[in-house]
């Protein structure tokens, strides 16, 4: 019987909203690598056609620029999620190990921290964001080539939204163990 209810949250577990949640940030995370993946396609493809043509494509550097900031935010969530961001975890970790209840608690405050940090910048992007859109902001050389840059700044505001969310449930989980440190602790 306990295998069966371990079987049965482990299934709900790969159904509810936080694992889909992962599945979302995980696929932005591969499209950010298609992304990358057509920024080699297109680094190579202007290095052949300028040598042996001396016909180099218009906008690599517009559109390598663009595509740095888009993967950064495709792909944000995700490295959270699977806390692969950098960070300085040799305090953190040791606290952790000596003190559980503590340790948690300042790892959620951090994560708290993070969710005011991306607040901000999608507070700060969303006028940048509206501007563009009904402006038509453009980088590039008019006649040859222009990239419109709401794209970029829509990724943004929903790369930081998924990376707040993400905030939000470490700092639930977080929560969770030092509460259940603390009780474990008192007995």
């Amino acid at each position: 019987m306990n295998n069966n209810n371990h079987a049965l949250k482990s299934k709900r577990s790969h159904l509810g909203p936080e694992a889909m949640f992962g599945h979302l940030a995980d696929g932005m995370s591969a499209l950010g690598s298609l992304v990358i993946f057509g920024m080699m396609l297109l680094v190579c493809s202007d290095v052949v056609l300028r040598s042996l043509m001396n016909r180099p494509i218009y906008g690599v550097n517009e559109i390598m620029s663009l595509s740095i900031v888009a993967i950064v935010f495709l792909q944000l969530a995700s490295t959270l999620k699977n806390n692969r961001m950098a960070r300085a975890d040799i305090f953190i970790d040791k606290l952790i190990r000596t003190s559980p209840g503590l340790g948690y608690a300042l790892r959620a405050l951090f994560g708290v921290a993070g969710m005011i940090a991306f607040s901000f910048v999608i507070y700060g992007t969303y006028p940048l964001w509206e501007r563009a859109w009904h402006g038509s902001e453009y980088i590039g050389v008019p006649g040859l080539l222009t990239v419109p840059t709401w794209p970029v700044r829509m990724i943004v505001i929903l790369g930081g939204i998924l990376t707040a969310i993400q905030y939000a449930i470490n700092v639930k989980g977080d929560v969770v163990l030092a509460i259940h440190s603390y009780q474990e602790k008192r007995g």
